[in-house]
């Protein structure tokens, strides 16, 4: 393959950095309109409960499609868990939405733990920039932090690291490993909130086991990728577990995302289940060069 020119590179870092400011707005204003949506609940406006969850996640999807197709009109759009991969629409450039995760958790009083994720997939390259808010908390962190030499502040280390791991389908083995790293358990339910514990540094570690949509969650990794934490994938997970496309998968979608110092304790915990590396969580591929003309 004929090398990329130094202008192209630059020009593909800046396509990406914009595209995660821009994921980085988006899912601050749908964030907005949901805790509106809520606020007109909690004062009896506004339906609650399961109705609640839907009204939002309905509006928060549509604003963040219009949003997309107004500043990208030539991009796909795919919102999760969808039942197809995004190459599927045969488009250069798609955007994997998930307008409100964890419907359960934002329809709950009193829970801020629910998130706006939205990441953009590029042929031949994966997903190259991403943003994840959790409105409740004020809290957003997207890809191009690291491209702008931010760094989220390393938390001073804890007597016992905190774990998240979801609240509804933990892994079996999570209580297990947690126990013997001395680590602390904490159940939390949205994908997006538990990654984000962990950036800001309220949490030490994430065992990610849930993986309803896998490319939705291939944003959540670069989103901890950018933010300096370790993203390893694990293989050998419990035998007959739903896979991500429904029916039964010999393995568990299984990832760890975790503060570089402490990766080594746990990934020897997980290696006493037989649970052991798939590999780290690689870069986005650089942008084939164009055809020579000559």
């Amino acid at each position: 393959m004929p090398a990329i020119p130094r202008t192209a590179e630059r020009t593909v870092v800046a396509d990406d950095f914009l595209a995660a400011g821009f994921a980085a707005r988006a899912t601050v204003a749908a964030g907005r309109l949901l805790l509106d949506l809520r606020m007109q609940h909690e004062e009896g406006l506004g339906p609650g409960g399961a109705k609640l969850a839907q009204l939002g996640r309905t509006w928060s999807g549509l604003l963040l499609r219009n949003r997309i197709r107004a500043r990208y009109p030539r991009d796909g759009v795919l919102t999760g868990p969808a039942a197809r991969p995004p190459d599927a629409l045969r488009r250069r450039r798609v955007w994997l939405v998930e307008p409100l995760d964890s419907a359960e958790e934002y329809h709950a009083d009193g829970n801020p733990h629910w998130s706006v994720r939205l990441a953009l997939w590029e042929r031949e390259r994966g997903v190259v920039a991403a943003a994840v808010a959790v409105p409740a908390l004020c809290e957003v962190v997207c890809t191009a932090d690291r491209d702008a030499g931010w760094r989220h502040p390393s938390p001073v280390p804890r007597q016992r690291p905190r774990v998240v791991v979801d609240t509804r389908d933990p892994a079996p083995f999570a209580r297990t490993v947690v126990r013997q790293t001395g680590a602390e358990l904490v159940p939390m339910g949205s994908p997006g909130a538990k990654t984000l514990a962990v950036v800001q540094g309220d949490a030490d570690a994430y065992i990610h086991t849930t993986g309803d949509w896998d490319w939705g969650d291939e944003g959540l990794f670069r989103v901890a990728d950018a933010a300096g934490l370790q993203v390893t994938r694990l293989a050998g997970a419990q035998e007959g577990r739903p896979g991500p496309r429904g029916g039964s998968s010999g393995a568990a979608p299984l990832a760890l995302i975790c503060r570089p110092r402490l990766t080594r304790t746990f990934l020897a915990a997980f290696a006493g289940h037989g649970i052991r590396p798939a590999g780290a969580l690689p870069g986005p591929r650089a942008r084939p060069a164009p055809p020579s003309t000559e």
